[in-house]
């Protein structure tokens, strides 16, 4: 596909989401030195910051940054500093982002109405630092303008005669769509399969989620048609319930692999994992006698995961 053809197929997303830390430089005369004592000076060490209130009511904003940051991500990959989205993708992402956008608002509204408290609480948990914390403090309205979360979307074209730094952005997207899967299926890995012979159904939804990326921007390289069709095939002939062991769990460690040239997923893919089958039974009158018990020594069971050297160089 062209370049003009892909810049067609493509929408540019810029996520704004501005928080404020509750933090402020802290200053020397903030600090209570024994006699005598010197500080270094600022070409030396910085003195770093205070908070000025609990950091747990600020959590909430970088959670909702984070909940964007996925949702496009989740369909798009990073471009230009901000984030190339598939033009069918684009109506329904912009309505999760819209309604992120909006808890975000709302959040806000109840932080600021509770800032005052806050601020006093935070003071009384800190004793004898009343007026370093007061004296940090921000108005009201400086916080609101600090706090703010919005979405701009466009197209792009490039100027005539000046195309090649465009060019070379366009050319690269298919490596960086790469380089996000890769990322993803590492950290698919590291978090529901290393060290293990089996998972739940959960762990396939990251690969799927994986799966429904490439599909959306499959247009910047066709040849990756084959990969989500093999991979779908694979997911397709697993169990719907239960746990996903021995060779089901070794082909879903051969999908891991493709997508993230991880070598433990290749090993196991290539070596499936022996189901122990239930001892069976034998009727009363036919059992043995128990001998008498005695002491065993009980050794503990650890999973092997074959190590490598170095990676494959190609993705699949």
């Amino acid at each position: 596909m062209s370049q003009d053809q892909i810049l067609e197929n493509i929408s540019i997303i810029v996520l704004s989401v501005s928080l404020w830390t509750g933090r402020k430089k802290l200053r020397p005369e903030d600090l209570k030195l024994a006699d005598g004592s010197e500080l270094p000076p600022d070409k030396l060490a910085t003195l770093g910051s205070k908070r000025v209130m609990d950091p747990s009511a600020l959590a909430p904003f970088a959670t909702f940054k984070r909940r964007a940051e996925r949702a496009v991500l989740g369909v798009g990959t990073r471009f230009l500093g901000g984030y190339a989205v598939p033009m069918e993708r684009l109506k329904i992402l912009m309505g999760d982002l819209a309604e992120i956008g909006r808890e975000f608002d709302e959040a806000k509204e109840t932080f600021l109405a509770e800032y005052d408290t806050a601020v006093e609480e935070w003071i009384a948990e800190n004793p004898g630092w009343e007026s370093v914390i007061r004296n940090a403090v921000e108005e009201i309205d400086y916080v609101r303008t600090q706090l703010s979360f919005s979405v701009q979307t466009f197209t792009i074209n490039p100027v005539e005669g000046h195309e090649n730094g465009l060019t070379a952005e366009v050319n690269g997207l298919a490596e960086q769509l790469r380089h996000e899967v890769r990322q993803q299926a590492l950290a698919t890995w590291d978090s529901s399969f290393r060290g293990k012979l089996e998972v739940g159904q959960k762990a396939v939804r990251p690969i799927r989620s994986m799966l429904d990326k490439i599909e959306g921007l499959v247009f910047l390289e066709p040849g990756l048609n084959e990969l989500v069709t093999g991979i779908r095939l694979t997911l397709s002939g697993l169990p719907k319930t239960g746990p996903i062991k021995g060779r089901d769990f070794a082909a879903l460690c051969g999908a891991i692999h493709l997508l993230g040239n991880i070598p433990e997923a290749r090993e196991i893919a290539e070596n499936p994992p022996v189901e122990e089958e239930p001892a069976e039974e034998l009727p009363a009158e036919e059992a043995e006698p128990m001998e008498e018990a005695r002491e065993i020594e009980v050794v503990p069971f650890t999973p092997y995961v074959p190590q490598f050297e170095e990676a494959p160089s190609e993705w699949f």
